[in-house]
């Protein structure tokens, strides 16, 4: 074997007794030091992809022993590896001595040595010629890269390359490539690739799985410039990995365009190349332009494998096309040489079973494990658990962990983790306790994830007690407490009215250093709403406030429902929530709903038609005939008695509702949460079939508002027609016939009317009725009586500006709006 295979080409390197330097054997003919196919040290696990086109091949790693079996220097054992110190420090005459004979970079690329004339003295007298010094740092560089400490390890290249000693032909890049690939560190890929004087195709393919593995699309394009910058023509096997870049990246148009690029250069793509594009068509769920790839493949004759196939099978999964899925199957398995499934194959298809909630059809699914002589990994019999979760089928769960033990696989977290889950939600807490001990006993790693599946398996059992015991031997214990493992206690104690302990376990989060989340003040909140605790549930939103959590939909509701009860209830008890003198609510429940949804507004969250139907509940005016009669005393007009007319048109928000309701509506008309109401249309069509009680009412007073500005603008009313929901139900007859009955809304939308005295033709039973333009311009211009002039009642400053201006109020109120 030549010295050019080796990673460290001088033999005067020393080499501590328990490390060995790692040496590879290049695949294909590359510059010197540079192995093309690399041992792989921190490799992915393959659960994180099932489809891999392109995998590195294990280079074998050979131990080179120290020369005359010395052991290193004292100077090698003490150096220090971090911050400024990575290169030790020398002397002045070193400097010079440095400046002096170190050669030239295009010198070193060539692989050229130094002067072994000139020596540099050491700290503690020993003195050592540059190569042993090249040496020292280079193993001090093997050192730092083995413990993954990318950044010191550059840092140690970089100096080195500062003082012209450098020799990248003496360093491993596949090696360090590959744990920039374990660590998605592309910054200090592209770091790396600069010292590397003239890098080849191989080396920028290297580079391009790093941007993959990161998913970064816009430095896997900067790689590409880089090797056209070079001069090089971009090979198959870099545009393939950058299409699965783009893949990864969501971008399933410029994936394509690379493809076309592709061709049109003249690069034929392979098997791999389509591989990446179905994959990545999977990936965005488009189920079309996958087989759209597959269509092209098969046309270029280019024989599918079954990675091709596993991809098309899971972006049919995806998409939900479970029937197409198998299709694919049959005509894998219909090949010349037909491709038996593996269990990447099983367990893609077991996933489009189950997320089309064809949990049977996926337990038939699994049994492809035993016809084929399946051995599988992990994650197949973890994918064929967590099918049958939901439905807490624990017999099946029980065979396949037996399947999987028989077979030799050693169950990981994830499928303890899975495995508890089923437990828990089949009622069988125990059994998730015992699967921790017996997994515990066996010596296999039992960490944070599989104490919070049993956490959530106490919450599902309803179990808080088993829960609360849980919490305090985590507490005891160094196992890492995570925010999701409190969360699912906090829900057990909340599902077992335990909201002061709830409260309690929220206070000590902090001291694990965990912060709550929107998760967990919902859950809360629940629970005190629940419990009716408007008090405690400010708090909570206050305590959320601090801790940066903004509200969210759950939690809003919570809070403006309770306000919503309290408001009601005070006005069924005749509680003043109102200004004597104005149509306006002044209780603090409206005015703490109105925070709360103004917050949620701030904070981004689209509130739903529930949510905004409560806080317009809040802005709801008592039915007291006293308080509008009042309202109406205060506009200083009175009806003509010849023709009795309610004046309740006249009154800011009709007597009804607060006018800022109105407001709220028509914000949330704006944001689409209601429909808008086209007054151009004749009939005007009013739909409250999908409003709830006080969004319906609002509705209407909105659209009654609307027509009287237009009415005062000299427009001409349309005909309205208000369409109502409607409820089934069957008569005690003996034939048991179906009729209509008016719902809730629809009953208050005709009381509304009724209360206000527009009358309407038709029946709210019916679904639909219809006020005409003429009662309603009757409605809204109400004939009144002589003006009895009473300005002192309208306000400080409406006395101020006299009887005349007063005058003028009235005429605009009432729709007069001529200038005489």
């Amino acid at each position: 074997m030549s010295d050019s295979n080796f990673v460290v080409a001088s033999p005067s390197v020393p080499v501590d007794d328990e490390e060995s330097v790692e040496v590879g054997e290049s695949d294909e003919v590359g510059e010197v030091g540079e192995a093309t196919s690399f041992h792989v040290l921190n490799r992915e696990s393959v659960r994180e992809e099932l489809h891999m086109f392109y995998e590195a091949n294990k280079s074998e790693t050979k131990s080179v022993a120290s020369l005359n079996g010395k052991k290193p220097s004292s100077f090698l054992r003490n150096i220090t590896v971090t911050g400024a110190d990575l290169i030790p420090q020398a002397s002045h005459h070193t400097k010079e001595s440095i400046e002096g004979h170190t050669r030239s970079r295009k010198d070193l690329g060539k692989g050229n040595g130094y002067s072994s004339d000139k020596e540099f003295p050491h700290p503690n007298g020993i003195h050592t010629n540059d190569r042993d010094l090249l040496s020292e740092q280079l193993s001090a560089y093997h050192r730092l890269l083995k413990d993954g400490r990318l950044g010191d390890s550059l840092k140690l290249l970089e100096d080195l390359e500062r003082r012209g000693l450098l020799d990248m032909n003496k360093v491993y890049h596949a090696r360090f490539f590959e744990i920039c690939k374990s660590q998605k560190a592309v910054d200090k890929a592209f770091r790396f690739i600069k010292l590397i004087p003239n890098p080849t195709l191989s080396t920028y393919n290297m580079l391009m799985t790093v941007c993959a593995s990161s998913q970064d699309s816009e430095e896997a394009f900067h790689v590409l410039r880089l090797v056209r910058e070079a001069g090089m023509k971009p090979d198959c096997k870099l545009y393939t990995t950058l299409i699965s870049t783009c893949g990864k990246s969501g971008k399933v148009y410029t994936m394509f365009d690379v493809f076309h690029e592709m061709v049109n250069a003249g690069v034929e793509p392979n098997v791999h190349t389509y591989g990446a594009l179905i994959d990545g068509c999977g990936r965005a769920g488009e189920v079309a332009k996958a087989f759209g790839a597959y269509g092209i493949m098969r046309s270029k004759k280019v024989k599918p494998d079954r990675v091709v196939f596993n991809a098309l099978i899971t972006a049919c999964g995806q998409s939900g096309a479970v029937d197409r899925a198998f299709d694919v199957l049959g005509e894998m398995m219909a090949e010349t040489l037909p491709i038996e499934p593996d269990h990447t194959t099983v367990g893609a298809l077991i996933k489009a079973c189950a997320n089309a909630g064809q949990v049977d059809r996926a337990r038939e699914v699994y049994k492809m494990v035993h016809k084929y002589k399946i051995k599988g990994c992990s994650e197949v019999y973890t994918i064929a658990v967590n099918c049958c979760s939901q439905t807490g089928d624990w017999e099946f769960a029980c065979n396949v962990y037996s399947d999987m033990t028989r077979k030799g696989v050693v169950p990981d977290e994830m499928f303890l983790s899975a495995l508890i889950d089923v437990a828990g939600h089949a009622g069988k807490l125990d059994a998730a306790f015992e699967i921790l001990q017996e997994a515990r006993n066996q010596g296999i790693q039992v960490g944070t994830v599989s104490y919070s599946s049993l956490m959530g398996a106490c919450s599902n059992a309803k179990n808080w007690q088993k829960a609360l015991e849980l919490y305090e031997y985590l507490k005891s214990t160094k196992i890492e407490k995570t925010v999701s493992t409190v969360n699912a206690l906090i829900t057990a104690l909340c599902d077992g009215d335990q909201l002061q302990k709830a409260m309690e376990v929220l206070s000590e989060m902090k001291g694990f250093g965990l912060h709550p989340n929107s998760i967990t003040y919902s859950i809360l909140l629940v629970a005190s709403e629940k419990k009716d605790d408007l008090e405690a549930g400010h708090m909570l939103l206050s305590q959320a406030e601090k801790d940066g959590v903004a509200p969210n939909l759950v939690m809003s509701r919570c809070i403006i429902g309770m306000c919503l009860r309290r408001s009601e209830k005070a006005c069924s008890l005749g509680e003043s929530v109102f200004s004597c003198d104005r149509p306006q609510v002044v209780s603090k429940w409206a005015s703490l709903a109105l925070m709360v949804y103004r917050k949620t507004i701030v904070a981004g969250i689209m509130p739903t038609v529930e949510v905004i139907s409560q806080v317009l509940g809040c802005l709801q005016l008592p039915y007291d005939a006293s308080f509008k009669n009042r309202l109406i005393e205060n506009l200083g007009v009175t009806a003509d008695t010849s023709r009795p007319s309610n004046l309740c048109s006249l009154i800011d928000g009709f007597g009804e509702y607060d006018p800022r309701a109105f407001s709220l509506l028509e914000e949330a008309a704006s944001l689409g949460i209601v429909p808008f109401v086209s007054f151009k249309a004749s009939p005007l069509v009013v739909d409250a079939r999908k409003l709830q009680l006080h969004t319906a009412e609002v509705y209407i007073l909105t659209v009654l508002k609307g027509l009287k500005h237009r009415l005062a603008a000299g427009a001409k009313l349309p005909n309205m027609t208000i369409l109502l929901p409607v409820e089934k139900t069957q008569t005690m007859s003996p034939k048991g016939k179906t009729i209509n009955i008016a719902g809730r809304v629809g009953q208050s939308v005709a009381a509304l009317l009724r209360r206000l005295g527009i009358p309407y033709q038709g029946n709210e039973s019916r679904g639909k009725i219809k006020i005409s333009g003429l009662a309603m311009k009757r409605w809204l211009q109400p004939k009144l009586a002589s003006f009895t002039g009473k300005p002192g009642e309208f306000g400080s400053s409406q006395l101020q500006l006299g009887k005349g201006i007063t005058h003028q109020q009235r005429n605009i109120r009432t729709g007069n709006l001529s200038l005489e």
